[in-house]
């Protein structure tokens, strides 16, 4: 008996040690840095220098309000990470993450099915973490916190279904007074709360529990750095249309309709399964779980509205069809072989990709204009810098305080509106109306914009001083020099000084916090 019970926990620490190789070999895939990261990490250092919050902007040259950073809790773990661990850390710290998820999906499953199935199904879950990643093509986002506390939520709601301990409850309100301040997919705990009071409203399941939970819970924004204007903030940020964002395109979208192929087939299988099922055993009415039908169909047409959310499909589908999954291949009788040999494949495949990963920090030059803000660096080109909105935030990074941009990623939290469009209009050329309210000095521009790249060349104001292959960076003439001094080739050097910034809250040459959050700066 006792050698029985040490081989299953043997293989059960096995299992997890899988998922956990199987999270940093998704980890590694990840192939540059979120273009947010930037601004957070420069939050983040304002909060762990100073022990204050930064409540305006003070890297842009165009017109801002108030700064509502719901991230800032974020801010502050990414920079301590990349602080203490460098690029390390920020690979640390999404393993972690995506380890934490699939942790807690694993016991929720265990919690719903342990008893009638075996909960520890690796081709399942190997399934599920490339589908739930298939949106993470840089290194960690704040997002992914949301993704954690969704799921320690699934969790603990399904573990209240099962023992009808409501008392579990009362933590709610303390993850959502966590989860306001570290990122603004707390509105998706929110709607999770609110689904199962009605699904378990319509199972006739006591849910009056659940009702005052869903009407404490959204108090608990109100313990913010910011006050009541961070709600109305809030408010506006989420229900705010994206049309320029591509993550909040349909999965359909023109744009989006050939990718996330995995996340795809993975929700088509799901619906197949559940379809099956349904036709094999009927529906009744009487006995069929309302509340996951409704947290199924909710998540998965907010996945389909929106690329941003399929990761929390992914975790709704997994846990309420996990079952479902494993009754419809039981009639195939699968040789002994399989499982071992899944578990060496998946072993391999990980260390595989861990292996071949190259952990020197560097960015993608086809993505960042890495050579183009150096050449302006030590060029000391000072004046307004323009740049695409996605990349503002790594040049005001490396550029503060010689170069103030236009605006960044921040732009609901930071910008007025018209800003966004204002950019939008010019790079498409429909309208010049930027360069005569927030003229820049500066201009790093994508070629891809040709008509725009062409004009600009064309125009006596303006001179193409530096070209590489993604960008040209365009300055106004009276910037111009006999000689510019070109931007080091060495990959050694961007290595080295990844993280390099002039920007400091504490020491020699410090910002002063309490002037930029009285606008004083």
């Amino acid at each position: 008996m006792i050698n029985n019970f040490n081989t299953e926990k043997a293989k059960t620490v096995g299992f997890y040690l899988l998922i956990l190789l199987l999270c940093m070999a998704m980890t590694v895939k990840s192939t540059n840095y979120d273009f947010d990261l930037w601004a957070r990490l420069i939050a983040g250092m304002a909060v762990v220098q100073t022990g204050q919050i930064l409540k305006y902007d003070f890297l842009s040259y165009t017109p801002t309000h108030e700064w509502y950073d719901h991230e800032w809790g974020s801010s502050v773990v990414f920079y301590l990470f990349q602080h203490y661990f460098g690029t390390t850390g920020l690979l640390l710290l999404q393993m972690l993450l995506f380890f934490g998820v699939m942790f807690l999906l694993i016991r929720a499953v265990k919690l719903k099915y342990g008893e009638r199935c075996d909960y520890k199904n690796l081709l399942i879950y190997f399934v599920a973490l490339n589908a739930f990643c298939v949106t993470y093509n840089s290194l960690v986002r704040c997002q992914s916190f949301s993704f954690l506390f969704f799921m320690f939520e699934l969790y603990i709601l399904e573990l209240i279904r099962k023992s009808s301990n409501y008392k579990l409850l009362c933590i709610f309100p303390f993850l959502f007074l966590i989860w306001g301040n570290m990122h603004g997919g707390f509105a998706s705990g929110l709607g999770l709360l609110i689904l199962y009071t009605i699904g378990e409203a319509i199972n006739k399941k006591p849910f009056k529990y659940y009702l005052i939970t869903s009407c404490i819970c959204p108090l608990m924004l109100f313990v913010n750095p910011y006050g009541i204007g961070y709600i109305k903030f809030l408010f506006e940020a989420i229900t705010m249309p994206r049309p320029h964002v591509v993550e909040w395109f349909t999965i359909f979208s023109t744009y989006n309709y050939h990718l996330f192929l995995q996340f795809k087939l993975l929700a088509l299988f799901y619906l197949i399964i559940e379809g099956l099922k349904v036709k094999n055993k009927g529906f009744k009415w009487q006995t069929v779980d309302k509340t996951k039908f409704l947290v199924l169909a909710v998540t998965l047409a907010m996945a389909i509205k929106h690329v941003k959310l399929m990761p929390f499909f992914v975790l709704t589908g997994t846990l309420f069809c996990y079952e479902d999954v494993i009754n419809s291949f039981k009639q195939f009788k699968f040789p002994n072989w399989c499982t071992p040999v899944l578990t060496v494949f998946l072993t391999l495949f990980s260390v595989y990709l861990i292996s071949a990963k190259n952990y020197n920090a560097l960015l993608d030059f086809r993505v960042y204009p890495v050579m183009e803000v150096e050449f302006i660096k030590i060029n000391k080109l000072k004046g307004k810098l323009l740049t695409n909105f996605g990349i503002g935030s790594y040049a005001s990074y490396k550029l503060y305080p010689q170069n103030k941009i236009y605006m960044d990623g921040r732009y609901e939290e930071v910008y007025e509106h018209s800003l966004l469009s204002d950019m939008s209009n010019l790079f498409l050329l429909k309208s010049s109306k930027l360069l005569v309210e927030n003229k820049p000095d500066i201009i790093i521009l994508e070629k891809e914009y040709k008509n725009l790249y062409k004009y600009l060349r064309l125009d006596s104001n303006w001179y193409l001083a530096f070209e590489g292959l993604i960008y040209g960076v365009f300055i106004d003439k009276k910037l111009m020099k006999n000689n510019f001094l070109p931007p080091s080739g060495d990959m050694k050097y961007y290595k080295k000084t990844l993280f390099n910034t002039e920007i400091k809250f504490k020491g020699e040459n410090s910002l002063d916090i309490n002037k930029i959050n009285k606008r004083g700066l």
